[in-house]
């Protein structure tokens, strides 16, 4: 059988899709061997989590331009409850849902805000989250298993040691270990929101995306269904902090920063916002140059250059790189481009 008979045989199924992507994440340490090249793909992974968060709030119609405060929440209560004897698994669900609960309580307060009028106070609140962990009156190191309280008002500035005083989060499996953890973290995810957005409550999303008007006319209930896709974006978002703080071994006010918050939307828009592989795509190819730049000592300039690829983007590749791929796969295999997975 040929190549091309195999793709027209297996490539319309999409479950196909996710076996494929199984056996290459088992297969993948194998060959990469180095710790260097093994972080920045288990940096991909979470970039990806973190991406399709962003993307499934994008696809109920609503934008967030300070997605970055879901996933400190994640990262901070995951991280304190670790420190203080919770069981691990217990301790990131725990994150994942303070930041659903606050993304909840978020998006009670601006349901009814349009586009971006919701992302200018989502893009507001990460920045207060951010002042209010860097300036708070009491700061928590931990140090040798111990929690010491070290005031503001006190003796030692936290400016002084290259910025303000975080959390050491404790491993919670070993360091070999966290690839297939975030690997399989990263599975759930992008099957969970295949699930989502392919059910009824990815079809009203859909509608309310489209015409929120006639979505309502035609029985959908706008303000439920945009709440539902605040608290499972912002589920995934801290799931994400969650498992990033104890891999990182130290997590601090940088984690709301305004990078953090325009990566997802970058990644997404670069492989495709509203489509399941948009995020996986866009994660994979932006993470990369990312870090090859920094590989060559790059540090405002790539800053500069991520923006001209976004510019250049937007430009000639509106609806991202999804489609280039799904035009590749239409070609090789000659089905449609409607069968054509994620």
């Amino acid at each position: 059988m040929t190549v091309t008979e195999l793709v027209r045989k297996y490539a319309v199924s999409v479950y196909s899709a996710y076996i494929l992507l199984v056996i290459i994440g088992l297969i993948l340490p194998m060959v990469i061997t180095d710790d260097f090249f093994n972080r920045i793909i288990i940096l991909t992974f979470f970039y990806i989590m973190f991406s399709t968060s962003w993307n499934l709030l994008a696809y109920s119609g609503q934008a967030s331009l300070g997605h970055a405060a879901f996933l400190g929440i994640g990262a901070f209560a995951s991280t304190i409850l670790i420190i203080n004897g919770v069981t691990p698994v217990v301790s990131v669900l725990m994150g994942a849902l303070a930041a659903s609960l606050v993304g909840l309580f978020l998006g009670v307060i601006c349901v009814r805000l349009k586009e971006w009028f919701l992302g200018l106070v989502t893009f507001g609140f990460a920045i207060i989250m951010a002042a209010v962990v860097n300036e708070s009156s009491v700061f928590i190191e931990a140090i040798n298993g111990l929690l010491v309280a070290v005031g503001v008002s006190g003796n030692l500035d936290p400016h002084m040691l290259g910025g303000s005083l975080g959390i050491y989060s404790p491993n919670i499996v070993s360091r070999d270990q966290y690839y297939y953890l975030f690997f399989f973290a990263m599975v759930g995810t992008i099957l969970a929101s295949h699930l989502v957005i392919r059910s009824k409550i990815g079809f009203a999303f859909a509608a309310i995306r489209e015409n929120q008007a006639e979505a309502g006319m035609m029985g959908v209930d706008i303000t439920r269904y945009k709440l539902i896709a605040f608290m499972i974006s912002t589920f995934m978002a801290g799931f994400a902090g969650a498992l990033f703080a104890p891999y990182n071994y130290f997590i601090n006010p940088e984690i709301f920063s305004i990078h953090n918050s325009f990566m997802p939307i970058i990644m997404t828009i670069s492989g495709g916002i509203g489509t399941i592989g948009g995020p996986i795509i866009g994660a994979l190819v932006i993470n990369l140059i990312w870090e090859q730049m920094g590989m060559m000592g790059m540090s405002i300039d790539r800053l500069l250059i991520l923006g001209l690829i976004l510019v250049l983007e937007i430009l000639f590749l509106p609806k991202g790189l999804m489609p280039l791929m799904k035009k590749l796969i239409n070609k090789v295999s000659g089905i449609t481009s409607r069968d054509t997975p994620l």
